[in-house]
């Protein structure tokens, strides 16, 4: 998992990160620690403009104030989404129990950062920043991450997949406020409804590219036309009918996944390398076009929604 070479003093040959756990090559399991000691402690900046954490809890449930007796698990995220704050909110009764959790996102006018900052600031959140351990081996959702920036460059990045990275009384904290800011006036997105083509589109490195359009038509059915190149000069056409009940799949991915509202993300929405360039853009009956791209970091719940469109445009038709 890490490729630095130890010293004597317990540091690497980059003396900004300090390896406190290191499984031995050839170990079957084992934990890999490492902390970053150039990630700051304390926070000068308070221009916050991005939000994103996700812990399970230790709990007991006399710990929680009611609603909140039951909680073992939060995610909450926020970003600045055109001229609103995206977030988004999921909640679970038992840590390790997907089915159990319930989400909500939406487009809201309120700008969240400020009392988000302030959050961070009273619970120390920063105080393990640069931390980060994986146990291998284990399932998602026994810890949890953080990922909060700043404007400044400034950045808290904590990272445990088998112990949560938040107290309880700050999850309660998160959860209560990223619940009341869900009840806030909201920014009115396009109804899926008016949606009357989708283009999808990938350049690759090599030359290759694929491009499909699905074509709704009044009957709730398609027309998926499919155009690919590979490593040879061939270009392969294809066209082939949508089934109502897939169109009506895909358009439930849109307003589920929140697809409109990711287009609204800012372009800087990607610290994580994709070497992919793909494409999803929305043809409204207004002429209007809606366009999201693979590059958004998103929260887990919500993040397969450009993968699942991808899938029954290219490979299923």
């Amino acid at each position: 998992m890490f490729n630095f070479i130890k010293k004597k003093n317990g540091e690497t040959e980059n003396d900004d990160i300090v390896i406190l756990r290191k499984t031995a090559p050839g170990t079957c399991g084992g934990t890999d620690a490492y902390l970053d000691k150039k990630a700051p402690n304390t926070i000068v900046s308070e221009d916050m403009i991005s939000f994103d954490v996700t812990s399970a809890l230790g709990y007991s449930q006399e710990q929680f104030p009611e609603p909140y007796g039951k909680m073992g698990y939060v995610s909450a995220f926020a970003e600045p989404a055109g001229e609103g704050t995206f977030v988004f909110l999921s909640k679970g009764d038992v840590p390790r129990r997907l089915a159990e959790k319930t989400k909500s996102w939406a487009v809201i006018k309120k700008n969240v950062f400020p009392e988000l900052d302030r959050i961070v600031r009273e619970n120390d959140i920063a105080k393990n920043n640069g931390f980060h351990s994986t146990t291998h081996g284990l399932p998602e959702n026994f810890g949890g991450g953080i990922y909060i920036e700043y404007a400044s460059g400034e950045k808290i990045s904590i990272s445990d997949n088998q112990s949560p990275v938040l107290s309880v009384k700050t999850a309660v904290e998160i959860a209560r406020f990223f619940d009341e800011a869900l009840k806030s006036e909201r920014v009115e997105l396009p109804d899926v409804s008016s949606v009357k083509e989708i283009r999808f589109s990938e350049e690759r490195k090599n030359g290759g590219f694929t491009k499909a359009v699905l074509t709704l038509l009044p009957d709730g059915t398609g027309v998926n036309a499919k155009k690919q190149k590979f490593d040879s000069p061939e270009v392969y056409e294809t066209e082939k009918p949508v089934d109502a009940d897939t169109v009506s799949k895909i358009k439930s991915v849109i307003v589920e996944k929140g697809l409109f509202a990711q287009a609204l993300l800012p372009e800087e929405n990607n610290r994580f390398s994709i070497n992919e360039n793909k494409t999803l853009t929305f043809v409204l009956e207004d002429g209007a076009e809606i366009t999201v791209k693979n590059r958004r970091v998103l929260p887990k719940p919500i993040s397969g929604g450009f993968f699942d469109i991808e899938l029954e445009m290219t490979t299923k038709h």
